[in-house]
């Protein structure tokens, strides 16, 4: 998964992540926001936490972009975790409320349950879950019609490519890339902050012995 560092939303609702105590990731409604490098790694998935970390963007509708995928297919993706998300916390919200007033001998018509999703913001998620559905059933018939299945065509060369800028920006040549990079310190800073990252890790095997002859020795003693 060759992430971006840019978090995408594909929602009509602008979004504000509590990333940190005193630190908030907010995301305009269909649009997106450049992240620090730090910050994506604590959003790559597999790192300890990700799990906690994909509910909240799960819950959000917002996905870490993907260089290698098409913004409909995963914006599609996004859209559905979302809706499955949201569902099912209404859902368990509407159960223990009513079973709970059950136990308590006290009202559960329809009337009463409406007022108390009402009144808790949840009859406000259940119109939001409906707006992503028009959104999911638009974005549906578009990924079905991919031949690609939401693989981008174009294979990006990654020795001229900049992969932090959104979108992933090719170069004619490296030359152009240096150029543009030499330029554009900040977007270098996190360029070369990307390359170091995905850098493989050195071994750590020791290095066998040298068994070459040295200079003047035949192998047979005679030096």
């Amino acid at each position: 998964m060759p992430v971006v560092a840019n978090l995408v939303n594909p929602t009509p609702f602008d979004v504000k992540i509590e990333y940190q105590a005193g630190q908030i990731i907010r995301i305009p409604a269909d649009g997106e926001r450049t992240i620090e490098m730090n910050v994506l790694d604590d959003f790559r998935p597999g790192k300890p936490g990700s799990e906690e970390t994909r509910k909240i963007l799960e819950m959000e509708g917002v996905f870490l972009q993907d260089s290698d995928l098409s913004y409909d297919f995963q914006a599609l993706t996004a859209l559905r975790a979302c809706v499955a998300e949201r569902s099912r916390r209404i859902k368990e919200f509407t159960e223990r409320t009513r079973n709970a007033r059950i136990a308590g001998g006290a009202t559960v018509d329809d009337a009463t349950m409406n007022d108390l999703l009402e009144g808790s913001g949840y009859k406000a998620m259940e119109v939001g879950v409906e707006k992503l559905k028009l959104r999911i059933g638009i974005l549906d018939k578009i990924v079905n019609a991919d031949a690609n299945r939401g693989s981008v065509r174009e294979t990006l060369d990654p020795e001229r490519t900049c992969f932090v800028t959104v979108p992933p920006r090719q170069f004619p040549s490296k030359t152009a890339l240096a150029m543009f990079l030499s330029e554009n310190p900040l977007i270098a800073a996190k360029h070369y902050a990307l390359i170091a990252e995905s850098a493989p890790k050195p071994s750590v095997e020791a290095a066998a012995p040298d068994t070459t002859l040295v200079s003047g020795d035949d192998g047979a003693g005679n030096g």
